[in-house]
Formats: C-alpha cells, sequence, structure tokens
C-alpha cells in the first residue's frame, strides 16, 4: 500500500498526446481554481456587507479551503514537467506542511494568540505554499516557451501563468507582515482575512490599479514595484508568445 502510494506521488507515466491533454487539462483547473480564490477576496467584503453571522470567518473557510485545493493541484502539475524524484517528494512535503499546519494555526474559527512562535509557524507556511509556487512557475515558464505548445495551451497557459505569479507575490507580502504587522500601513489581525489582505493587494499591483494602502514600508514598496514591472513585461511576453508560430 504504501509503497503504491510513493510511486502515485513520485511519478506519472503519461506520454505524447496524453501528457499534452493533461498539461491542458492542468491548465484549465488551475485557472478556474484561481479565479475562485480571486472570487472569494470579494465575498469577503460582501459577507460584511451582508452582516451574515460569522460573515469573516464564512468567507475565510471559502477561501482556505479553495488556497488549499490550489497548492494540491500546483503539485499536481509539477509532476508532468520534471521527473526528479527530490523535486517532487520536497514540493509534495512542502504542501503537507501547508496544509496541517496552516489547519491549526491559520483555522478562522480559532482565533490564537499572536506570539513569536504564532508568527513562526504562520511564516513558515508562506515559507512553505511560496516554494512550491516558484518551483512550479520555474518549470510551466520553461514549458510555455517551447516552440511546439498548441494555441489552447499556450492561452491557458498565459492565464494561469499570469495569475500564479500574482498569488506567488501576495505570499512574498504575506511573509514580511507577519514579521511587521502595519507593513502596508494598517493594522490587519494576523488571521485568515490578513493573507486575503495581501493577495487583494498583489493582485492590484500586478494588473496596474491603485492601492488603498498609502503607507506601505520600504520592503513592500520595492517588491510592488518589481511584481508592476514584472507584470506589464509578462503581458508583452505573452502576446509575443501567443503570436510566435
Amino acid at each position: 500500500m504504501l509503497q503504491k502510494l510513493l510511486q502515485y506521488i513520485l511519478k506519472r507515466n503519461l506520454v505524447g498526446k496524453e501528457l499534452t491533454d493533461e498539461k491542458i487539462h492542468d491548465f484549465k483547473r488551475l485557472t478556474l481554481l484561481q479565479g475562485g480564490i480571486i472570487f472569494s477576496l470579494f465575498l469577503l467584503d460582501l459577507f460584511i456587507y451582508l452582516d451574515f453571522s460569522y460573515h469573516i470567518e464564512m468567507a475565510e473557510t471559502i477561501f482556505f479551503a479553495l488556497l488549499g485545493a490550489y497548492v494540491f493541484l500546483l503539485w499536481d502539475m509539477l509532476r508532468n514537467y520534471t521527473t526528479s524524484r527530490g523535486v517532487i517528494l520536497l514540493n509534495f512535503i512542502f504542501i503537507m506542511g501547508v496544509f496541517f499546519i496552516g489547519l491549526v494555526v491559520a483555522n478562522p474559527f480559532v482565533h490564537m494568540e499572536v506570539t513569536p512562535i504564532y508568527r513562526i509557524f504562520l511564516a513558515g507556511i508562506q515559507v512553505c505554499l511560496l516554494a512550491v509556487e516558484c518551483t512550479v512557475i520555474y518549470f510551466t515558464l520553461m514549458e510555455f516557451f517551447k516552440k511546439d505548445l498548441s494555441m489552447p495551451m499556450r492561452l491557458w497557459g498565459a492565464a494561469c501563468i499570469y495569475l500564479m505569479i500574482g498569488l506567488a507575490f501576495g505570499s512574498a507580502y504575506e511573509i514580511i507582515c507577519v514579521l511587521e504587522i502595519q507593513c502596508l500601513g494598517i493594522d490587519i489581525p494576523l488571521q485568515t482575512m490578513a493573507l486575503m489582505k495581501r493577495y487583494e493587494f498583489s493582485l492590484m499591483v500586478l494588473s496596474g490599479m491603485n492601492s488603498p494602502y498609502d503607507h506601505p514600508i520600504g520592503m513592500i514598496f520595492s517588491i510592488a514595484t518589481i511584481e508592476a514591472v514584472w507584470g506589464q513585461l509578462f503581458i508583452v511576453l505573452i502576446v509575443g508568445r501567443l503570436l510566435m508560430k
């Protein structure tokens, strides 16, 4: 039983058209799930406006569930692009860490005291998440710029990578904000809602929207500048890649 589980985790036996179809399917699933995560950010303000009981916790729970599925699909996609068992296993350990530690310390219905140890756990979750995201971004970028990609894979891949980068920068902002709570110039409690706000900020920067946070700390401002430049550059690269024969 354990051997079969390890075999499933470490290896995917797909080649040719089956592998291509699986890659397109993964891009579609991940893009739709990213859309769900973005929609859950809207639900936070909607539930607060409607004044539901446990309105914040409801939105946080939906977001947390979608984020858990997103991280798993990131790892599942990784198995299409590398046969390195070390890379696959290490990323699997990371996502398990994100899931189990996050289930305890980021539970929307359990508000824990903010201690140095609590912050270390929160930062650890985001470090693991960012490690998985950066690994998958690297391999998917390498895949995206191959010459023999079909148009559906180019379109879904472009959308997927673009949103993936925005969410990855959100994780980077959260790591900084765990260490400096007022990183965006306001005090947001260290709950799942805080991570949602970091993702929201990241997507605003990536898309060129004006941010409602006027006084971010210097490190946040520097990373946001990099993200904004990368966002514009990536659009140029996407257009060029889609037009490439």
